[in-house]
């Protein structure tokens, strides 16, 4: 069964040689898995393209950035960032950061601004195979310094708690203003998974994703406007160089070194 597979037999099935287990993971959640490959496989260099004969894992990179072995991954919702982030886990990567776009619900949060998430809240149906205890999972990444590195922009930073759901056109009023009573600051459809999944393997976890639209403010996925799509522009820009700066951040001495 795939959850007896270990290390070296994962190795073995993707043929990854020992020496390029990667430091960290970069998950993009989308529905356009080999466009937004193509977008962030421009930053790596050393590139391994990783990949099963049978299809089960596509999308899936291993590569340096700034020097650092980092791994990246197209998804979308929680299953396949689950499978991906246990894959990896399995591997020994220690470090695992969510990105993508979200549905604002907070206050205030408007087209593009960037939304960290500092825990997330199981809506879906993947976390509860890796949490046993509880549907909401703190993050251990705060991205404070990668925040210091990158060039201010246009669009706000905000934090908050994510809820993740697995079913994006079911939502409806009724569900985001129940979400944002209960103090939800955004609406995504992996973070959730991502957070169980590098718990259970004692992964540091962080999601920062760009809002797309504010359900609350009248506005939705379908929706189209230019001022929107230059903001969301921005906001995808500045949030991978977040996510790079991330994971490739050196890890803390260790006490007494």
């Amino acid at each position: 069964m795939l959850r007896e597979l270990t290390k070296n037999n994962w190795l073995s099935l993707l043929g990854i040689p020992e020496s390029r287990i990667p430091r960290a993971l970069i998950l993009r959640g989308t529905r356009n898995l080999k466009k937004f490959y193509a977008v962030y496989r421009e930053r790596f260099t050393n590139v391994l393209d990783v990949g099963t004969p049978n299809g089960i894992l596509e999308d899936v990179l291993i590569g340096d950035l700034h020097g650092v072995p980092v791994a990246y991954a197209s998804v979308y919702g929680a299953p396949m960032a689950s499978e991906v982030v246990h894959l990896f886990g399995v591997l020994g990567t220690r470090r695992v950061i969510q990105t993508g776009c979200c549905g604002g619900i907070a206050d205030g949060l408007l087209a593009g601004d960037l939304l960290i998430a500092t825990s997330a809240y199981s809506g879906e149906g993947a976390s509860q195979y890796y949490k046993t205890t509880g549907r909401t999972t703190a993050a251990t990444i705060t991205f404070d310094e990668a925040a210091a590195g990158t060039e201010p922009a246009d669009v706000s930073l905000h934090r908050g708690t994510m809820f993740t759901t697995s079913a994006l056109f079911a939502e409806g009023e009724a569900d985001i203003e129940n979400w944002h009573a209960r103090g939800f600051a955004g609406v995504d459809m992996e973070t959730s998974a991502t957070f169980a999944v590098a718990e259970f393997f004692g992964m540091d976890r962080g999601a920062i994703l760009f809002v797309f639209d504010n359900p609350r403010r009248g506005e939705h996925a379908l929706l189209e406007d230019e001022e929107k799509d230059r903001r969301r522009d921005v906001g995808n820009r500045r949030m991978i160089d977040m996510a790079v700066a991330a994971a490739t951040r050196k890890p803390a001495p260790l006490a007494g070194r």
